[in-house]
């Protein structure tokens, strides 16, 4: 049975994600993103990502041992490189991370404004105030103390 105050709550949730939605850096996380879908030389390399990356799979099975490990894990490597450099996946990734950091930032002051023992995961070390980290028992799951 949901509550009037927990009800409240799920409405002001419903605020603060269109709140976000209206940012211009969730604009700009939209635009990229339909980019990304939309471009076909993106779409390309993507595409052979994915099967360079199966035949590494594959050939990495055997490990170090098998005669073509070396070169597929360079050839894969490379072509990674290839994409990220990518205007469009270049831009979509820097958009990526900017919603992701004003998400955590949101986050973090929300949790912290209920009690400094809420548990707030993140990679980014600004939204832990103490030196602990990882569902306090500093652990390695990457959850970082609200404060």
């Amino acid at each position: 049975m949901t509550t009037d105050i927990e009800m409240e709550v799920m409405d002001r949730i419903d605020h603060l994600n269109a709140m976000v939605r209206e940012t211009d850096i969730y604009k700009y996380y939209c635009r990229y993103s339909r980019l990304l879908e939309e471009d076909t030389e993106v779409a390309g390399l993507i595409s052979k990502f994915n099967r360079m990356k199966v035949d590494f799979e594959e050939v990495s099975r055997f490990g170090k041992y098998h005669p073509d490990f070396s070169a597929k894990r360079r050839e894969l490597n490379n072509f990674k490189k290839t994409l990220d450099m990518h205007p469009v996946v270049m831009e979509y990734r820097r958009a990526e991370f900017q919603l992701q950091e004003m998400l955590d930032e949101v986050l973090f002051h929300i949790s912290s404004s209920i009690s400094d023992h809420v548990n707030v995961v993140s990679s980014n070390p600004f939204f832990s105030m103490s030196n602990e980290s990882g569902c306090a028992t500093g652990g390695s799951c990457g959850c970082q103390t609200a404060g």
